[in-house]
């Protein structure tokens, strides 16, 4: 029996009793069970989906008997369809403090969503693939977007001295460097400093004061937010090729042994780690200890995918009885 408020009732008409009762967001507008009993589909509204939900009777050892079961006192929440859309904007904020209040819980619960809902999962960016996909395949992404043929001259344009008029005689200008003023002067050269490349290089510097600091969150949020050359750049500006130490190599396979284990942003953290190791694989094969700590992160990626493989095929093959 559905409900229009979202309320869903499973009834043993020959026992005459209630055995399972759910509230879900959004009311539920067509119910379907499965010949054996095993599954129920429904559909809800404003929803393009078909949630399937299995007989906990027959999949859970720990319970048997439904008949044997006290009836539901409360009804369990589910929400698995979604929170419904207000329509009503005047409803759904009566104030800009209540907006705010709002976007700050918003706010947590995307923070809140990075964490893996159980110790064995792991999720995902939420960035398209496209993004971190140029960032792995940056040398195929330049190479495509190269240049067929080199640009065609401008056609010279006629050149005119500046002019100005005392009255009605015209006379030369000065010169622009002459009427510049001493701050001027400071920015043009802090601009041409910034376009020799300083800025990239004080940025870099940033990305390896974190890592020896041990600021390993704030490193990832500080890749996460760069270019894809931006990414390589400071990832390469690291280790003795780059006039540092292996402590930070060192220190670089730490940040990826921190956020492997606590398993969040898989695929761009999978690509940070795939640009480290082509950048800095000769220097991390002949040093030992290094060595010996990229086999121990070796093997904590084998023991997490293959934690992951096995529960894809166990909804495989859960798919595959429906």
């Amino acid at each position: 029996a559905a409900l229009r408020d979202g309320g869903l009732r499973v009834f043993d008409l020959l026992a005459a009793r209630c055995v399972d009762s759910f509230v879900f967001a959004r009311p539920a507008l067509s119910v379907c069970f499965s010949p054996n009993g095993a599954f129920m589909m429904t559909s809800h509204s404003k929803g393009n989906s078909i949630q399937v939900w299995a007989n906990k009777f027959l999949f859970d050892p720990s319970l048997s008997a439904p008949l044997l079961q006290p009836e539901p006192r409360e009804p369990v929440r589910i929400d698995e369809p979604g929170e419904p859309e207000h329509e009503d904007d005047a409803k759904s904020s009566g104030s800009h403090s209540a907006d705010e209040e709002g976007e700050g819980a918003k706010a947590q619960a995307a923070v809140v969503s990075a964490v893996p809902l159980a110790p064995d999962l792991l999720t995902l960016s939420d960035v398209p693939p496209q993004k971190w996909m140029a960032t792995l395949h940056l040398d195929l992404v330049k190479e495509r977007n190269k240049a067929i043929e080199p640009p065609k001259p401008l056609a010279s344009a006629p050149f005119f001295l500046p002019t100005a008029h005392d009255g009605v005689t015209p006379r030369f200008a000065a010169p622009l460097e002459s009427a510049q003023g001493d701050g001027e002067r400071e920015s043009l050269e802090e601009a041409s400093r910034l376009l020799k490349g300083d800025r990239a290089s004080a940025k870099c510097a940033q990305f390896q004061q974190m890592l020896r600091q041990a600021k390993y969150d704030e490193a990832l949020t500080f890749l996460k937010a760069q270019t894809p050359s931006g990414v390589h750049l400071a990832i390469e500006e690291l280790g003795p090729m780059a006039q540092g130490d292996l402590k930070e190599l060192e220190a670089g396979l730490a940040l990826f042994e921190h956020h492997l284990q606590k398993a969040h942003f898989a695929d761009e953290v999978q690509a940070f780690l795939s640009i480290f190791l082509q950048a800095h694989g000769e220097e991390i094969a002949e040093d030992p200890s290094l060595r010996a700590r990229s086999a121990l992160l070796c093997q904590a990626l084998e023991r997490r995918w293959t934690s992951i493989d096995a529960q894809c095929n166990k909804v495989r093959c859960f798919l595959g009885m429906l």
